[in-house]
């Protein structure tokens, strides 16, 4: 409790040394992770307000330093074979749109790096505020399993099947961070950090979303083997955060048959399961427009057209790989760069974990690395709720390998 308090007096202390202004924006860009709780349209707003903010800031102040980091210029080619993709493309209508829009996601980012989580003492107050918006979805799910029972997807508080998705990336740093502390602190200190992460893990697996699931436990026993050398404190998380899961999967056979039968079943290793036919299409698409592809989002509207009805494959509104619904929307071109931007971002984040031996660096790459896994099924790459969660997560991240391990 003492670390709490230290840490909000220290967040107090920044937050009060900033200008009238800067306090406003810094105060909106902290209650972000609950805004995300509301819908996609508010969390969206949030996201492009403090994008567009920064963009201003930046003409304003003259400040272009941002730019010379290898993953920002990285982004912004990406971006840019993304709107020559979207010209180029069938449909150049609605793709262009679908491109233009998307950098708001990085510039997000790139705002929480370079601006808003500059300061280290703010930054940790964003990780208290998100891991305190996690608690309350938490909440919310347990709410909704008491009143409505158990079903195989939760949804609240959306009217969508997206609170895994919330969980496992907009809460993807504090679970990694939270995991590390674990391991390092000792008494009720530890197990209350360890206590968070079983919390998050075993909640995001009531949700009925396997991937998410699997981002969020992975991810935590990757931190694990990264900063714990101990092969007994290893073994010894890993019996922790398996007690949830392990329980659920015995007491409803339900959740044995989803996440264990159904999904080896569904494995995109053969013609004719679920994910080998929605992503194949992708490929073929791309072997007609093998250069720039057919248009960021348009794979939603023009695979219908460009698929043999004959082979068999459905049509859904994306391939549910990032990698290959980039390669059917931007191309060979595209994919190159996508893979350079992702893998620039990795670097950079495992850059902080050479410098500084302190939890909170040396895990920061665990989060892109979890996020950008390519053999895994995924949500759209240029989709709306996909990329609020997606980016708020790597904001963290970035901002954490640009800040310096002295001010924490």
């Amino acid at each position: 409790m003492q670390h709490i308090c230290d840490l909000l007096g220290s967040g107090k202390k920044a937050f009060f040394e900033l200008s009238g202004n800067d306090r406003f924006l810094h105060a909106f860009w902290l209650l972000g992770p609950f805004f995300l709780l509301i819908e996609r349209t508010p969390g969206d707003l949030y996201i492009s307000i403090v994008a567009l903010t920064f963009l201003i800031r930046s003409l304003k102040m003259r400040d272009g330093a941002w730019l010379k980091f290898f993953w920002v210029k990285s982004v912004f080619i990406f971006w840019g074979i993304c709107l020559l993709s979207a010209v180029m493309s069938p449909n150049p209508s609605y793709a262009i749109g679908e491109a233009f829009i998307w950098i708001r996601f990085p510039l997000f980012a790139m705002a929480t790096a370079f601006w808003l989580g500059a300061d280290k003492r703010l930054l940790l107050l964003m990780f208290f505020s998100t891991a305190s918006a996690i608690l309350l979805m938490c909440g919310i799910l347990a709410a909704e399993l008491a009143i409505e029972g158990f079903k195989s997807r939760l949804s609240w508080p959306y009217d969508d099947l997206v609170p895994g998705n919330y969980l496992a990336k907009v809460g993807l740093p504090v679970v990694v961070f939270s995991t590390t502390l674990f391991l390092s602190l000792k008494g009720a200190k530890s197990i209350l950090s360890g206590g968070f992460c079983v919390l998050v893990i075993g909640m995001t697996m009531m949700t009925g979303e396997r991937i998410n699931f699997l981002i969020a436990l992975c991810a935590a026993l990757l931190a694990v083997f990264v900063w714990e050398a101990s092969w007994i404190k290893r073994f010894s998380y890993m019996i922790l955060v398996s007690v949830i899961p392990i329980s659920v999967l015995v007491i409803f056979p339900s959740v044995f048959d989803r996440f264990l039968v159904s999904f080896l079943d569904q494995l995109p290793l053969y013609k004719g399961s679920p994910y080998y036919d929605a992503m194949a299409p992708a490929w073929l698409i791309f072997e007609q427009f093998p250069t720039l592809g057919i248009g960021a989002g348009n794979f939603r509207y023009l695979c219908a057209d460009l698929i043999q009805p004959g082979l068999g494959y459905p049509c859904h509104n994306h391939p549910h790989n990032f990698y290959l619904q980039i390669l059917s929307e931007t191309g060979s071109l595209g994919l190159i760069l996508a893979v350079i931007f992702i893998v620039s971002i990795i670097v950079k984040c495992f850059g902080a974990r050479t410098k500084n031996r302190h939890a909170l660096y040396s895990v920061a790459w665990v989060i892109p690395f979890a996020l950008f896994w390519p053999i895994r099924s995924s949500a759209d790459f240029f989709g709306q709720w996909n990329n609020l969660f997606v980016w708020s997560a790597l904001a963290l991240a970035l901002a954490v390998a640009h800040s310096k391990s002295k001010n924490v």
